[in-house]
């Protein structure tokens, strides 16, 4: 008979329990690598999802530099001084320009050439009130003062003449704000378009005389002295009243706002007459006679405070300070950056590396239960 040896029977266990905890320690590693792996690749995943955003740095605001005081502009309260509400919308006006005479002794169509400025062109003075009233109309009260001159022969066999004019005219025009017919509205537009019309009166005195001789030929406005009536070389005298004629005024000025107070205008005027006696000659077929204004003044607005400034356009800031780039906040694209060609090997190489562990951990569950089972049908 074969007797049961109890020792083998007890170190056969115990060796079974040794090999059993042996596998249970090498699960529990595993377990711990992988667990250990998987917080690696979330923290890496949330580095990649959630990348420190570079903070932008806010363009410094430039301090814009407060406008020097110039003489237009009165210093502290006395620029924005209210003049009270018959002054909203009133501005005066001064300007200087040239004169260009169109009549009889004209001798060009449109304009004068520039061999012909100094016989045909003289200097021009202008002073303006004008008030803004509603709908873009408004009215204005000019007075110019000037001089006109011509030269020209008369006909193919006459002797060249000249005639010198010396005017004073004032009219009442009223105008009309172009910029709302013609234009968009624009709150960054300095300039401002006026179309006006009106009628005024002028006194004027005019002398024609023969080029070569000085000898006065015709004249308006002055009065023969008496020792040289009826001879050729004529004294005249102004110690008479001037002669006048109504006119009718109409043109364009071209405002641009320089400050809230500060216009600078170009003004085109031109002026028709009721005469044919602007330069002391006339033809029963011949049209009345005209000139014209062009001028560049300035302009003072009253009742006019800082929030009529004019408007700056806000610059535009480089699109690399305004927008982060896209490479910053998109984690695919970093990863492309830093891994290049090899980025699709080195997934793979992760996701086979996932799937031996994931092999290995449920074959050492399987170990585990044959090695249960084997214990408890031992017993």
């Amino acid at each position: 008979m074969l007797v049961n040896n109890p020792f083998t029977m007890d170190f056969k266990k115990f060796f079974i329990l040794i090999f059993i905890l042996s596998i249970g320690c090498t699960y529990s590693f595993a377990q711990k690598e992988s667990s250990s792996t998987k917080t690696k690749k979330e923290k890496k995943e949330k580095k990649v999802k959630a990348p420190k955003e570079k903070k932008v740095k806010a363009p410094k605001e430039k301090k814009e530099k407060a406008p020097k005081a110039s003489s237009t502009d009165s210093s502290g309260e006395g620029g924005d001084k209210n003049f009270g509400p018959v002054f909203d919308g009133a501005s005066v006006s001064v300007s200087t320009g040239v004169n260009v005479y169109y009549g009889d002794i004209a001798a060009y169509n449109l304009f004068p050439r520039t061999s012909q400025f100094k016989d045909h062109i003289t200097a021009a003075f202008k002073f303006s009130i004008a008030r803004d009233i509603k709908w873009g109309l408004g009215a204005r009260l000019s007075y110019q003062k000037g001089s006109l001159i011509g030269t020209r022969k008369t006909g193919k066999h006459s002797s060249l003449v000249s005639f010198e004019n010396h005017f004073n005219d004032i009219s009442f025009q009223a105008r009309y704000n172009l910029n709302d017919a013609l234009f968009k509205k624009n709150e960054y537009n300095r300039f401002k378009l006026y179309g006006f019309i009106g009628f005024g009166y002028m006194w004027y005195r005019s002398q024609l005389y023969y080029t070569e001789t000085l000898n006065t030929k015709d004249y308006e406005g002055y009065i023969e002295v008496e020792n040289t009536q009826g001879i050729s070389q004529k004294t005249l005298s102004d110690k008479t009243s001037k002669a006048k004629t109504w006119t009718i005024p109409y043109g364009l000025t071209l405002s641009y706002k320089y400050n809230y107070k500060i216009d600078i205008h170009l003004d085109f005027t031109q002026t028709s007459t009721f005469t044919d006696r602007l330069d002391a000659f006339d033809r029963s077929w011949t049209a009345k006679d005209k000139y014209n204004y062009i001028g560049v003044g300035v302009t003072y607005n009253f009742n006019r405070t800082k929030d009529d400034a004019p408007k700056k356009r806000p610059k535009k800031e480089d699109e690399n300070d305004d927008t982060v780039d896209s490479s910053d906040t998109d984690p695919s694209k970093n990863d492309n950056i830093k891994k290049g060609i090899f980025s699709k090997k080195n997934k793979r190489k992760k996701s086979n590396d996932d799937e031996l562990l994931n092999i290995r951990l449920k074959l050492f569950e399987t170990q585990l239960k044959l090695f249960e089972m084997q214990y408890l049908l031992g017993k």
